[in-house]
This record gives structure tokens, C-alpha cells and sequence, in this order.
């Protein structure tokens, strides 16, 4: 496993400065955190009328078998999947979307679970790959990305349960416009690229307007270059690369923010927590609060699904390719991942057969 969290990572250092200040300042600090959540964009469940933009899609077959959408479902068996639950670990699904239009929902273009542990204080990052064909309650069988866009942050949040038996605790989200304004908050981000991410980036046809002149090594890059680095699919090994490069963002950003005074954290706050959307109440963010106080915050997994050799690739109706996943190995491995260092004879949890 290696070792090593999006804008979660973020507010739960800043969470940890706003709860020492409520235990000193009392009221009036009480009215500052306050202040701080309304912030906060806040995610109600999605209407049902709400346009879905889900464009079929002609992919490039990455050389797996061409099999219809029927036989393709008929191999994903979430029948033994367990959804597992540990009071002492908290996971945040942090998600990407590529919304671009007003109004409409659009596919998840990353899906980060990032998860803190209560009594550690570590935060571990896995990447849930976007690709996956994966049981969608009420849709059939599709991409893990299409269940964003079908029924928003609830349906995404039991198609991961459901598949994987992970329980998802609260959600937070930005789309391309948010992502900028945040990090552009927190400041440059020195990225180390390879001469093949920096062509690409200074020659593509995307950024062509920007006239980029970022080099092979360590860069300070800016928020509009972070955004296409988070995004790259045509360099190295496609999206297996893309899940690194948004986790490296990610870390990258909490390493530059975790040794910040409380004044610089507070101010932070007030600029950053407007840029992201979240369905989470107060009183679960207030949780999280008290969560991380009194601990020092530190990433120690850096991982994605599904794991070398527990998928397939296919390729759905002729049209659309696919990873098949192993859904027990990977939901074992996740397991493993995310409570491994809780499943001890005092830790409190559970597991409950997902029907």
C-alpha cells in the first residue's frame, strides 16, 4: 500500500483552528463558526425533474470484449456485498463535477473518498474510478459517474454503498468554476511534471489561449493550470494517471495549508467555504469539528479502485467501454483501506448484509 486529502482536507485543518477558538472565545466565537458554516453552499436532494445531461458516449475500445449491456450487468453481483460501518471513521465523498451548464446535472468527473479516523486523525484517499459499470438503483447498469448526474449526491452516494459497502457519511463538491476560485485562495502549488504532462499542457489545443510555458520538473503552478493537470486523460496511462494527479493536487494543498496560524486559517475559511457545495447539516459539520480537534491531521493512504488485476475492460453495445470490476475483491480491498486500522477487539463496528 502506498502511503502518503480535495477540499475537504482543507476545511477539516481549518476545523480544527475554528474549534479551539469556540473553546476560548465562547459566544462570540460560537457566532464566528457559525458564520464561517453559512458559508457553506448547501446541496438539498436533487429534484427529479432536474435535466440530466448524460450524452451517449463512442469510446475507443481499450481491448476487452464487446458484449451487450444484459451480459455485462449479469456479471455484477452485489448480492454479497457488505456495507460496513465504524463509529470511529468518517468518510467524505469529495466530488468533481464537469458540470458546464446552468442548471443541469452532469456526470462526476472525480469521486475521492476521503476518510478521518476519530481516534488517529489520519485522513486516507482513495479514488473510486469513474469508469467503473457498476448496479445504478432504478438505471439499470452504468458508468460509477453516470449516478451523479441520474439522482445527484444521494444516488451516488447508495450506488457506492451498494457496490462497494462503504458507508458514505456526508458529501462535498466543486465543479470547474468553484475549483479555481478555491484554489486560487490557497495560492500557486509546486507540481513536478513529466516532459510529456508539460508538452501537453503547453500545446494542447484546450489551453491553446493560455500560452503556457510550464517545463519537465518542479513547477509553481497557477489555479488554471492545476484544473488541466487534474484533468489530463492523454498522457501515460489515462485515467489510472488522472486519479494520481488530482490526489497529488489535493495533498500538495494540505501540506501547503496544515502549518497556517489561526488568522491565516480564518481568513482562509471566509474565502474558500463558499466555493464548495456540501449536503452536510451543521450540526454533522459541527461533528467533524470536534472530530479533529485535539488531533494533528495527517494523510497516510493514497489509493484507488479498483486494484490491478480485480477488473476487466469491455465494451457495452459497441459504443461505450467499460472496467468490469471484481466488486468482492474490490469492496474487501476498500475495506481493508479505509477501517484496517480500527478493526480492533475494542473498535465499534459492524457489518449489515446489503440487500
Amino acid at each position: 500500500m502506498s502511503k502518503g486529502k480535495k477540499r475537504i482536507s482543507l476545511g477539516g485543518k481549518v476545523a480544527i483552528i475554528i474549534a479551539a477558538v469556540v473553546v476560548v472565545g465562547g459566544v462570540a466565537a460560537w457566532a464566528i463558526v457559525n458564520d464561517l458554516l453559512g458559508r457553506f453552499g448547501k446541496i438539498d436532494n436533487v429534484p427529479s425533474n432536474t435535466p440530466v445531461n448524460i450524452a451517449p458516449e463512442i469510446d475507443e475500445n481499450n481491448g476487452g470484449e464487446v458484449i451487450d449491456d444484459k451480459s455485462a450487468s449479469d456479471r455484477i453481483n452485489i448480492d454479497d456485498i457488505e456495507l460496513m460501518t465504524d463509529d470511529d471513521v468518517i468518510n467524505i465523498l469529495c466530488i468533481g463535477s464537469d458540470a458546464r451548464t446552468p442548471g443541469e446535472r452532469d456526470r462526476s468527473d472525480s469521486m475521492i473518498i476521503c476518510s478521518l479516523n476519530r481516534k488517529t486523525g489520519e485522513i486516507k484517499l482513495v479514488s473510486l474510478m469513474r469508469d467503473m459499470y457498476v448496479k445504478i438503483s432504478g438505471h439499470g447498469s452504468n458508468r460509477l459517474n453516470a449516478a451523479y448526474a441520474f439522482g445527484g449526491m444521494p444516488l451516488l452516494d447508495e450506488t457506492i454503498e451498494k457496490n462497494f459497502g462503504v458507508k458514505i457519511n456526508g458529501n462535498v463538491a466543486v465543479n470547474f468554476e468553484s475549483f479555481v476560485e478555491a484554489i486560487s485562495n490557497i495560492g500557486n502549488l509546486d507540481i513536478e511534471l513529466t516532459a510529456a504532462e508539460a508538452r501537453y499542457l503547453n500545446t494542447d489545443d484546450m489551453f491553446k489561449d493560455y500560452h503556457w510555458d510550464l517545463k519537465e520538473g518542479v513547477n509553481s503552478m497557477n489555479p488554471e493550470q492545476l484544473l488541466a493537470y487534474s484533468r489530463i486523460r492523454h498522457v501515460g496511462r489515462s485515467d489510472w494517471e488522472r486519479t494520481d494527479r488530482q490526489r497529488r493536487v489535493i495533498m500538495t494543498a494540505f501540506a501547503k495549508v496544515k502549518d497556517m496560524s489561526i488568522m491565516e486559517a480564518l481568513s482562509l475559511a471566509k474565502k474558500i467555504f463558499p466555493c464548495i457545495a456540501t449536503d452536510m447539516d451543521n450540526g454533522m459539520l459541527i461533528n467533524l469539528i470536534t472530530v479533529a480537534f485535539g488531533k494533528k491531521p495527517q494523510i497516510v493512504a493514497n489509493e484507488r479502485i479498483p486494484l490491478d488485476g480485480t477488473y476487466g475492460y469491455a465494451m457495452i453495445d459497441g459504443k461505450m467501454s467499460v472496467m468490469l470490476p471484481d466488486l468482492k475483491k474490490n469492496s474487501e480491498a476498500l475495506h481493508d483501506i479505509l477501517y484496517g486500522a480500527t478493526e480492533t477487539a475494542d473498535a465499534q463496528s459492524n457489518t449489515v448484509q446489503n440487500k
